[in-house]
């Protein structure tokens, strides 16, 4: 196997981005994130995967750098990544180093620590292509209506872009749950796999000063307490999608709603005081124009919903 080969073109695109090392373009991809128009609702999703990303790759750091096989290692582990998913579901706990180790077919000098590391790497990367690609999709439609046109609204009437964007993203609600549900089963795996290698760090770290120690044996005992019910219920809850009150999912719909209901009782109380009438369709907009709450479908089913109905 030809270790040194990248991630094949186009095989890899984050948010507009082609990737071709995890190690090298990462800071490429959480650029491009960010410049995304609905960044700021998941901004704490892409934070985490983007934590875990980090630490992941400081396993590499070696004096300030990163050691000299890292890109090789990564790119090799991306292409393997479904392979070694599989033959690990398989595998002992604690044998995802030797799961790897035999599929990348070649000698290779890099720790256990760094190897698994690395796995949760492309896994974390994984979570953020799922969410961020969505995302971007979201915006990529809405150029089908008019690609100057959209152009244009994206830079002198953000408020309107925004709206296009959120009636594509209720128009194609399915590839939501999709995108965060993968998401939330990808990134709590990467969270796993971290947490072994940081587990096989701490041995390799213990081994430097007990010779003879039996390494294989405390890594059993170690991942058989790790992996718990506890340890592992991120991943398991991920599967649940928009059907559990507290998935993600239903928590952003609660918190818009939540968001909604405060400012329309603002906007309410504040008419009664100047006393002035308040229509439906004047709510509607004035909720709209605030940025975050939905479209105006959207914003008038969550009105009905908390039974908040303007002044006549």
């Amino acid at each position: 196997m030809d270790i040194e080969r990248g991630i094949d073109a186009e095989e890899l695109e984050i948010a507009g981005v082609d990737v071709t090392c995890l190690v090298w373009d990462q800071d490429d991809v959480e650029i491009a994130v960010r410049n995304l128009m609905l960044f700021p609702q998941f901004n704490e999703h892409f934070k985490d995967a983007f934590d875990l990303i980090s630490t992941a790759t400081s396993f590499w750091l070696e004096d300030g750098s990163y050691a000299p096989c890292a890109e090789s290692v990564t790119r090799t582990l991306y292409r393997l990544r479904d392979a070694i998913s599989e033959h690990a579901s398989y595998a002992e706990a604690g044998s995802l180093p030797s799961v790897i180790r035999r599929l990348l077919g070649v000698s290779n000098s890099a720790a256990d620590s760094q190897l698994v590391a690395t796995f949760a790497l492309v896994l974390g990367t994984q979570a953020v292509e799922k969410l961020a690609n969505w995302l971007f999709d979201l915006e990529l439609a809405t150029y089908d209506i008019d690609a100057d046109l959209i152009e244009q609204l994206k830079h002198d009437s953000p408020r309107q872009y925004l709206a296009l964007i959120e009636k594509e993203r209720d128009r194609s609600s399915g590839n939501e749950i999709r995108a965060r549900e993968d998401f939330a089963t990808l990134l709590g795996e990467a969270n796993q796999a971290l947490l072994m290698a940081s587990l096989y760090r701490q041995v390799e770290q213990m081994d430097v000063f007990k010779k003879g120690f039996n390494t294989s044996s405390l890594m059993h005992r170690i991942l058989d307490d790790a992996f718990s019910t506890k340890a592992t219920r991120r991943g398991q809850e991920a599967g649940n999608g928009n059907r559990n009150p507290n998935s993600a999912i239903q928590t952003s719909a609660t918190d818009r709603q939540a968001k909604i209901k405060a400012a329309a009782e603002q906007i309410i109380n504040g008419r009664k005081s100047e006393k002035r009438s308040l229509s439906d369709a004047e709510l509607t907009n004035l909720l709209f124009d605030q940025a975050g709450n939905g479209t105006k479908k959207t914003i008038r089913e969550h009105l009905v919903a908390l039974g908040l109905r303007p002044l006549k």
